[in-house]
């Protein structure tokens, strides 16, 4: 039952959905600015639900071994049950926002749907996952536009804190989608995909993950020098430590639980850490 329970929060991408509020919420906390309304974290949550789902509903290729695929493989009736609820959960919150930020969310919403879907008119590579290198960068953009940029639009904040919050989220994502490229190098690479794990290889891809580690830690510094707030930049220190233990708890495994729980996970973690350091400020 317990097993269960988790396969669904994972493979169903609640817990995804969740890290993705998590993140918003953090934005917050770092740029302290007001917490966006209901609406908007319901928004954030449906989205980043329909998305995955529908991402994982189409999707015909994982490591060997994948049990996600295969649960998705065995049910696709919940993919479109969370599917549609993520739909209800985008239309009951869309009109809580204001009318600037409509054209927002459909950018970011065309994007994301590029980057799944075979809609992009040029020749064999239709999809923005498509262009190697180019799909790191797009995946980890989109997710810093999402929970950085899209929760202080409008807001009163620090602007030269902006920036390293948003730097730092977008090293941060850089890390995360990196390791998952790595774990699917074969099969990129039996698609001619030359994604950024595939052009360096492994052992080099590994060596990268550790130098965006180490700028994320030099950011991390940086801001504190520019913003004293000791408790923030601790909270951040022990998010990428634990990052980095479980960079090298790949080395050792594949498993979806090693990557949905783990790699996934340092979100929502990161996100508590810093919730929990602002109580202590």
């Amino acid at each position: 039952m317990l097993l269960k329970s988790a396969q669904f929060i994972l493979f169903g991408s609640i817990f995804i959905a969740a890290c993705a509020v998590g993140f918003c919420i953090e934005t917050n906390i770092l740029l302290n600015i007001p917490f966006n309304h209901f609406g908007f974290y319901s928004f954030v949550f449906g989205a980043t639900l329909f998305q995955y789902n529908l991402h994982y509903i189409v999707k015909t290729a994982a490591v060997q071994g994948s049990e996600r695929l295969s649960w998705t493989r065995k049910n696709q009736k919940i993919h479109f049950f969370l599917l549609v609820g993520g739909i209800i959960l985008i239309a009951a919150s869309i009109f809580s926002f204001q009318v600037r930020h409509l054209g927002i969310l459909f950018i970011l919403g065309l994007i994301s749907l590029l980057y799944s879907f075979p809609f992009l008119p040029f020749g064999k590579k239709r999809r923005i996952k498509d262009y190697g290198v180019f799909k790191i960068i797009t995946l980890s953009l989109l997710w810093t536009l999402v929970t950085v940029w899209f929760p202080a639009t409008g807001m009163n904040y620090d602007s030269g804190l902006f920036i390293f919050v948003f730097v730092k989220r977008f090293i941060f994502m850089m890390v995360l989608c990196l390791l998952f490229d790595m774990r699917d190098i074969e099969i990129d690479h039996s698609q001619n995909i030359r994604t950024l794990a595939v052009l360096l290889g492994r052992k080099r891809s590994y060596w990268f993950a550790y130098l965006l580690t180490l700028l994320f830690i030099i950011v991390c510094v940086l801001q504190y020098l520019y913003l004293p707030q000791f408790n923030f930049l601790m909270a951040m220190l022990i998010s990428i430590l634990i990052t980095y233990l479980i960079i090298e708890l790949t080395k050792k495994s594949n498993s979806d639980y090693i990557y949905l729980a783990g790699i996934d996970g340092m979100m929502l973690l990161q996100s508590i850490l810093i919730i929990l350091f602002s109580l202590k400020a």
